[in-house]
């Protein structure tokens, strides 16, 4: 006997949206969304390639985007010390993100985020965010508890010198 369903996500439902909304299912920043409220999300984001050694984004500019890596590797580095060389804050995989803090407040990027190897990201610019969570508030609400969540973990972490 036919499976109707397994029939219909066949013709109707995009396999690669389908594999993306599970991808962003298991990210904590996503934490609590359904698969329809992570699929309108992955219609606000672009998806762009970035090359070996290839900048993101920079220290001091204008925080406008989250990134969340899908393949490959990002190094988030910030000058420091007398010669203001480049310190390795992290190292971050795929289904890391970074920038959050873009999405709450336009400010300046407080470190550098580099491809180490050829790297496959989602971006979610604050204006696109903003204007999705003006027509879906509870998606609006359950991402920025998540960022805050972390942020928090994050600061007791440097608070207990983790």
């Amino acid at each position: 006997m036919l499976d109707i369903k397994k029939l219909f996500n066949r013709l109707f439902i995009d396999q690669e949206m389908k594999q993306k909304i599970g991808f962003f299912r298991k990210i904590s920043i996503f934490n609590g969304l359904s698969s329809f409220d992570v699929g309108k999300l992955v219609t606000a984001m672009y998806c762009r390639a970035y090359e070996t050694d290839e900048i993101i984004c920079s220290e001091h500019e204008l925080g406008k985007a989250l990134f969340i890596i899908m393949s490959g590797e990002v190094a988030i580095t910030r000058k420091s010390g007398l010669l203001k060389e480049n310190k390795v804050l992290s190292r971050l995989q795929s289904g890391e993100f970074f920038g959050e803090m873009a999405l709450l407040e336009e400010k300046p990027r407080s470190a550098t985020a580099k491809a180490m190897t050829s790297c496959q990201v989602c971006i979610i610019y604050k204006a696109n965010f903003d204007s999705m969570i003006e027509k879906n508030p509870k998606i609006g609400l359950v991402v920025i508890k998540n960022i805050a969540v972390i942020l928090s973990s994050r600061l007791r972490g440097m608070i207990d010198g983790g």
